[in-house]
């Protein structure tokens, strides 16, 4: 299935570099509820061995290993990959001065370059919904995993932001397509879609919300998806007083948020 989420152009648009995805890493890092973070939690879910081989896939600007390298045992393997060579570029600057087990390579999902069975871990967090073919890029991650190896996959549900932002911009545009479209690999979906390649798949959730006090960060947000979300540049102006009023009568923007983890185990 092909919507805006998916499509190779947009997608190439949106991660040429990390500019909009670090955008939205702030708002969340900025204005979540929860305080633990998400990605502390994350590295409370995953189970790395002594000799582990570690593949990401669409590791993006590499923010998760900031300061989190200790969690690697000391023989482990680790390839930081991304579909977008801008961001190979920047987790190669950011990294490979640091760290003599870290490799960088640009890499598509659904044609991994690497042998049979030669992870012991896999990881790709928020961004299977992009992939054009997702039941290729299962089978590919299935295919380079070992027997035994675990499959970790992050992703958001179609409820949260998605209808909570629909039915704001609705307002200023009634044929809004924004957020109109499920994601292609929600958390609703999720499950099934790995049942068919993998022995086992436990979805774990991420108990949060957004509350935000600062109305012009969400418009950034909201601005760095547009080619996603399909929002008209003009509206934004309306938008950005149409939230700033909730914000000044509530003191925050309180937005939902549905987002967990899947754990496989090939």
């Amino acid at each position: 299935m092909s919507n805006l989420m998916n499509r190779v152009e947009n997608v190439q648009q949106q991660y040429s570099d990390d500019k909009k995805l670090a955008t939205r890493t702030k708002l969340h890092a900025k204005h979540s509820t929860n305080k633990q973070g998400f990605v502390p939690w994350l590295f409370e879910q995953y189970r790395f061995s002594t000799g582990d081989t570690i593949l990401e896939l669409g590791c993006g600007n590499g923010g998760q290993w900031e300061g989190r390298h200790e969690y690697l045992p000391n023989t482990c393997r680790l390839v930081l990959s991304d579909y977008s060579e801008g961001m190979v570029g920047t987790v190669e600057e950011k990294f490979a001065n640091q760290f003599h087990n870290i490799s960088f390579r640009q890499i598509d999902i659904q044609n991994i370059p690497f042998e049979d069975e030669f992870f012991d871990v896999v990881i790709a967090n928020h961004m299977l919904y992009h992939v054009p073919d997702l039941n290729k890029a299962l089978a590919e991650v299935q295919r380079v995993l070992k027997v035994g190896g675990s499959f970790y996959v992050a992703t958001n549900g179609n409820g949260g932001m998605r209808p909570y932002l629909y039915d704001v911009i609705k307002k200023f545009d009634a044929e809004t397509k924004a957020f109109t479209q499920e994601l292609p690999f929600s958390l609703q979906n999720g499950k099934d879609l790995l049942a068919r390649h993998f022995c086992s798949v436990e979805r774990v959730n991420y108990a949060d919300s957004l509350s935000i006090t600062d109305t012009q960060d969400l418009i950034e947000w909201i601005k760095s998806a547009i080619s996603i979300t399909g929002f008209a540049e003009e509206k934004f102006h309306d938008l950005y007083d149409y939230f700033e009023a909730i914000r000044i009568k509530e003191g925050a923007i309180n937005i939902p948020k549905e987002v967990g983890l899947f754990i496989c185990v090939k």
